[in-house]
């Protein structure tokens, strides 16, 4: 199906099928602002949850300065800082959908 009659989500999907992506780099392929993608995401989490066949992957966002791991965090937008170290220098959160 051509790019153009495909949806923003459905072109969300097929982006992250099979592999990982931050916010930003989905952003700069669908082009549109990376706010409005973690919007999309959120529906998305919900539409693949009902399919048995698919299932969300989120790799957690990490301290570059101290390796504390966001694994609890269920939000899917970058956190601000550490609350071990209080760093800012913090890796996005990737996602990709990933068959059963």
């Amino acid at each position: 199906m051509p790019t153009e009659e495909l949806t923003v989500r459905q072109r969300i999907l097929r982006e992250i099928t099979g592999t990982l992506r931050s916010s930003r780099q989905l952003a700069e392929l669908i082009r549109i602002p990376e706010r409005d993608i973690e919007d999309h995401l959120t529906h998305l989490v919900k539409s693949v949850s009902r399919d048995r066949t698919r299932r969300f992957v989120l790799d957690p966002s990490a301290c570059q300065h101290c390796s504390y791991v966001f694994r609890e965090r269920t939000r899917l937008r970058r956190p601000s800082r550490c609350p071990r170290c209080r760093s800012e220098d913090i890796s996005p959160p990737r996602f990709g959908i990933e068959a059963r």
